[in-house]
């Protein structure tokens, strides 16, 4: 998790995109975006932060779920891939993964069931999302959008690239 140390792990939303710059997957929101993070402390909620990684960009939300919206997940995954991890303060959480503007999988990563089935059921039995013995973990949820869309903190995931404001809140 330190790669991560960025999450608000109370509430938060972490979108990860295949092969796109911060800028790039940002320019797929209806909204203007805005370059660095001279400007995040202006504004109390809809701010989506991008980050660069390994393979591509991380997009974070605190209290945010924006990398939860069908709307926003399938002009974000044109032609790529995303998966996003959400958790919010009364314990609601979700993992999506959209392919080419569709959505693939969907669960709650915090209760996984036990009697899980689909897409990346191996991948999440062996990373304790789905089967018998699942408990909800956040590394693990984190591992899993890793693996899914093959883009990884780094170190300089810890600085924002570029951000905007999603008014969708």
């Amino acid at each position: 998790m330190s790669d991560y140390d960025w999450i608000d792990d109370d509430a938060f939303c972490v979108t990860f995109v295949r092969g796109l710059t911060p800028r790039e997957a940002l320019s797929r929101f209806p909204t203007e975006v805005f370059d660095g993070d001279d400007e995040e402390g202006d504004y109390e909620e809809g701010l989506v932060s991008a980050r660069p990684a390994e393979g591509g960009a991380i997009l974070s939300e605190w209290n945010g779920f924006a990398g939860t919206l069908p709307e926003i997940l399938s002009r974000l995954s044109s032609g790529t891939v995303t998966a996003s991890v959400f958790r919010n303060v009364n314990m609601v959480a979700s993992f999506v993964h959209y392919a080419d503007g569709q959505e693939v999988l969907a669960f709650d990563w915090l209760f996984p069931d036990d009697d899980a089935s689909g897409a990346y059921l191996a991948e999440r039995t062996e990373l304790g999302l789905a089967g018998e013995d699942a408990e909800g973990d956040l590394p693990q949820a984190l591992k899993l959008a890793e693996r899914i869309t093959g883009v990884r903190a780094n170190g300089s995931s810890e600085t924002v690239a570029a951000h905007c404001v999603f008014e969708h809140y």
